[in-house]
Parts: C-alpha cells; structure tokens; sequence
C-alpha cells in the first residue's frame, strides 16, 4: 500500500494554503459582498439601471469565481481526507492510489493553488 504520511501531509499543506489564500484574499468580506450583491440583483429595479445593472453583474461573476473556487477546492480536501481514511481502514490500496491521484490533480488544475498568493511567505507581507 501507498505511503499514507505524504498523502495526508499534502491535504494538511492544501488546508494551510487554502487558510492562507482565504485570508489574503478576504474571503469573509467577498462571501458577504456576494450575497449582498445577489439580494440587490433580484431586485427588478435594479434593471432600470443598465450601467449599474451591469457592473454588478460583473462583480457578481468576479465575487462567485472566488467564492466558489475556494469552497470547492475545501469541500475537495474534506472528500479527500473522508476517503483516505475509509481506505485506510478498509485496507484498499486502489482507493488510496485514487485519493493521492485526485489530490494531485487538483492542485495541478486548479492555478489558485499554484499562484503566488498561496505562496506562505506572501501571507505575512
């Protein structure tokens, strides 16, 4: 069987860099904003306003892609950590292979991980 150690240090490094990247990125904040600016979308008001409409429109895209990724990428850590430790315990090899592949994968996919905000010396600056 696959080494174990690395794969759950690869999710605690991911966790750590996703705490990171939260932050840097003021996730709270724009988690609020969007709701906010989804509330005031609904609003068929706002469409009386075209510039308007559109420029939420557009900070609304801007806040779900970061909103989202992020909630994604954490739920994938959380699937990720759940499955490692039902193959572990169940002593499958494949479904560990699988879970270390996945974890890989996504980090390569996604360019959040990869750019210079998850970067733990940037979190400090």
């Amino acid at each position: 069987m696959q080494e174990i150690n690395p794969i759950k240090y690869k999710i605690a490094d991911l966790r750590e860099r996703s705490a990171g990247l939260k932050n840097y990125l003021d996730f709270d904040s724009k988690s609020e904003r969007l709701v906010e600016v989804l509330r005031e979308l609904e609003d068929p008001a706002i469409w009386n306003k075209p510039e308007q409409a559109q420029a939420m429109g557009k900070e609304r895209a801007m806040l779900e892609g970061i909103v989202n990724t992020i909630k994604d990428l954490e739920q994938g850590l959380n699937d990720a950590e759940e499955l490692l430790a039902m193959a572990v315990e169940e002593n499958d090899e494949d479904t560990v292979d699988t879970v270390a592949a996945d974890l890989e994968a996504t980090r390569n996919r996604s360019p959040i991980w990869n750019s210079s905000a998850c970067s733990p010396a940037r979190w400090t600056e």
